[in-house]
Order: C-alpha cells, then structure tokens, then sequence
C-alpha cells in the first residue's frame, strides 16, 4: 500500500523536476523564444493530465491498476532517462552556447535532436496518465471495506498521502531542482528523480505478493459505447407498444421500474 502510493509521488517529484526548470531549458538551450516555450510548456503539463483518460480506460477493462501501474512506471522511468540523456550530452542536444552571444549566433537544435527530446517528454506524459489514473483506486482497494478499523485507517492514509504529494511540490518546483540545475547541472535534473522513479518502480515489483489484486470490472466507456451502437442498429424499429417488453428483467429483480401514473 505505502509503496503503491509512493508510485505517484515519484512520478510527482519527477514532473516537478522537469517542470520547474523546462522554460528555462528550452529558451538557452533549445534556442526558443520565450512564446514557443511557454505554449510547448502548456501542451506537455496539459497532456501529461489528459492522459489520465487512457489510462483508466486501459485498466479497467484489460490490464487491472496493479499492471497498469507496473508497466506505466517503467515507462516512466525509460522515458526520464531519454530526457535525461536529452539534456545532458551533446550529441542529443545542441552545443553550449555563451548566453552573452546573440540568439542568432548560437546553434539551433537539429530535427532529431528536437524530436528525441519531446518524444521523451512525451512518454513521460503517457506513463503519467497510467500511473495517476490507478494508484489511488489500487491504494484504496488494498483496505477491508467490512472493517471499521480499517475505513478510519483509509481516511487517515489519503490524508497523509495528498498532504506528502503537496509538500513535495513546494520542494521540487520552488526550491530544490532548480538550485541544483544552477549548482551542479543539467544532468542532475534528470539523474535524481530517475533515481527515485527507478528505486521505487523496483520496490512496487518486490512487493507484488504482498498486494491484494482485483479482477478488471470493464469500462465504462465500453457499456456506454455498447449501449451507443445497440441504438444505432435498432434505430429502425418500431416501438413496442407494451413498455414493460423493454425490459428483460422483472421488475422485482430490476433496480430499473416501471411507474404507472393514473
């Protein structure tokens, strides 16, 4: 339970990290303007919660939240490496270049450069989506929903969770990454949260006996598509005149009743 959480809190710390120092990367390193980077900014930090959508939808009906977190914070910790290999080599990125000289004297990043390093970020926001669409429900489910004991634990624990998920914002992206980009780096950036993503993805895997796993319910997106294209092929047919035939159930075995009024 503990280290399903902290799942979610390395995948924040690593976010923050990026995050807090990308506008700064990308106008003296990739050479963009100021507009460019705060627009590509906003996509990324948009995506990377839009992405919540397809990981919901891949869990429920398919891979269950333990395995959906699974292969989301390998993903995760793959691409952070590619980000961070983007930002700390030269092969992957431009020159270092005088931040006195002119913009237009400094080498621009080239087509592949650009796009290993929005790929990674990318990847980056779709192991996002997989990891903050599951742990919560994952953590929940691991509490006995018949024991007073444990409901009062459960309430406990969330509140304890969201107040360590602020804390840490407040230290990654006010404080803590950027002194370390200006002390020591591009490459720590990048090297920390990898750390920790890493550290905590192989612990989650450890503890796999431990958890308490649920059978995939089904999504609903798919009841609500079925129910979309059932209507569709009956479109043509006429109504029943009896409205209890629209039914297949009871009434007494129905939440679904039929209320006559005079």
């Amino acid at each position: 339970m503990t280290v399903a959480s902290a799942c979610e809190v390395a995948e924040r710390v690593a976010y923050y990290a990026i995050s807090s120092t990308l506008t700064v990367y990308l106008t003296t390193v990739l050479q963009e303007t100021e507009a460019e980077a705060a627009k590509n900014y906003i996509i990324w930090a948009g995506t990377t919660f839009l992405t919540t959508i397809i990981g919901a939808f891949v869990a429920e009906p398919f891979l269950s939240r333990y395995w959906t977190i699974f292969w989301s914070m390998i993903l995760y910790f793959l691409a952070l490496v590619c980000v961070t290999v983007s930002m700390s080599f030269e092969p992957f990125k431009p020159p270092t270049c005088d931040h006195h000289l002119l913009p237009t004297m400094c080498d621009k990043p080239s087509v592949p450069q650009r796009v290993f390093f929005y790929g990674s970020l990318y990847l980056m926001a779709l192991g996002a989506g997989g990891i903050k669409a599951c742990v919560t429900a994952f953590s929940a489910d691991q509490f006995d929903d018949t024991d007073p004991g444990q409901n009062h634990e459960r309430g406990s624990f969330m509140n304890w969770w969201c107040f360590s998920l602020s804390v840490e914002r407040i230290m990654g992206s006010v404080a803590f990454f950027p002194w370390v980009q200006e002390q020591y780096g591009w490459v720590w950036v990048g090297a920390i949260p990898a750390g920790i993503v890493g550290f905590v993805t192989l612990s989650f895997i450890v503890a796999h006996p431990l958890y308490y796993h649920q059978t995939p319910p089904g999504s609903a997106f798919t009841r609500v598509l079925q129910v979309l294209v059932a209507a569709f092929k009956k479109r043509n047919l006429e109504p029943q005149p009896d409205l209890h035939e629209l039914f297949d159930l009871s009434p007494y075995h129905s939440e679904v009743s039929i209320c006559v009024v005079p």
